[in-house]
């Protein structure tokens, strides 16, 4: 029953590893009906305040884990919500992430100056 699992969790992984965008998050997670431990993980986007996909590494004090799930990036956290593959159970993690700041806003357009009309030369009108 595992076997599908990882299988699914290694695809999941190398796949947000291969986006040009990923983000890393280091955090504490805690496995619902388990143990709380120290967890590792990529998600699909470095962007602040947009949903991603996060695939990861979990450390537990007697276990190891690999889980999947779906967070929301903040300005520098990250909260995800998933399932822990290898000890099979729900799992919420919370951490600190490499996100990147939007872009500067563009500089203003310089001003258009207009040059003054040529003098008449003093004169007045040509008849």
């Amino acid at each position: 029953m595992k076997t599908p699992w990882l299988v699914a969790g290694s695809a999941a992984l190398a796949c947000l590893n291969a986006h040009a965008g990923a983000a890393f998050m280091f955090g504490i997670s805690h496995n619902f009906g388990g143990d709380t431990g120290v967890t590792f993980k990529i998600l699909s986007s470095d962007k602040r305040h947009k949903p991603v996909l996060a695939a990861g590494v979990n450390f537990f004090p007697q276990r190891l884990g690999l889980d999947v799930g779906v967070g929301y990036n903040f300005t520098r956290t990250t909260v995800t919500v998933g399932r822990d593959l290898l000890n099979e159970r729900y799992q919420m993690a919370w951490g600190i992430t490499s996100t990147r700041c939007p872009p500067p806003p563009p500089p203003p357009p310089a001003p258009v100056i207009t040059p003054p009309p040529p003098p008449d030369g003093g004169f007045g009108e040509i008849p």
